[in-house]
């Protein structure tokens, strides 16, 4: 079952890095931006104190809806041949190159340069397939085969994996 989902799902290092974002954001950079605002209450106020304030303050909100609202990867059936949210998967293309990638939700897809959205064109070829099989990728630049190399869950480690 591929993971079409009602509700964001996020593996436990995607879980863990939104999590210390909104603790700095909770803890560092809204209290550092409302004792500025409050410094400047003096003088003319610059709206763009305000403007990151607010800002800062809905991504912290939206943040916090995500962590409490968000499944665990871990929690998806599990078919270890099959491409899902929370996967490694390595991805070999026509001229022998080899990447590997994680698939993520989007809310966790700009942690790190190796996870890919699930909305992503790769991620959306690949999700629901096998190991073995070739899946066409609609691409920006164009249409390209790809063969479904290795798939890993997103506890194993890729590296151990070989």
């Amino acid at each position: 079952m591929t993971a079409s989902h009602d509700r964001t799902v996020l593996t436990g290092e995607g879980r863990r890095r939104l999590a210390e974002r909104a603790r700095r954001l909770r803890e560092e950079t809204i209290p550092a931006l409302v004792a500025a605002m409050e410094e400047s209450e003096d003088d003319e106020q610059d709206p763009s104190l305000q403007l990151e304030h607010d800002l800062a303050v809905n991504e912290l909100q939206r943040l916090t809806y995500l962590l409490e609202t968000a499944r665990s990867a871990d929690e998806l059936p599990s078919d270890p041949d099959l491409v899902d949210v929370g996967d490694w998967v390595t991805i070999v293309t026509d001229d022998g190159e080899s990447s590997r990638y994680l698939i993520v939700d989007p809310a966790e897809a700009g942690v790190d340069a190796n996870r890919i959205s699930s909305e992503s064109p790769l991620a959306r070829a690949v999700l629901g397939h096998r190991v073995s099989e070739e899946v066409e990728v609609d691409a920006p630049r164009g249409r390209y085969p790809a063969r479904i190399a290795e798939v890993l869950r997103d506890g194993e480690t890729p590296d151990a994996a070989g």
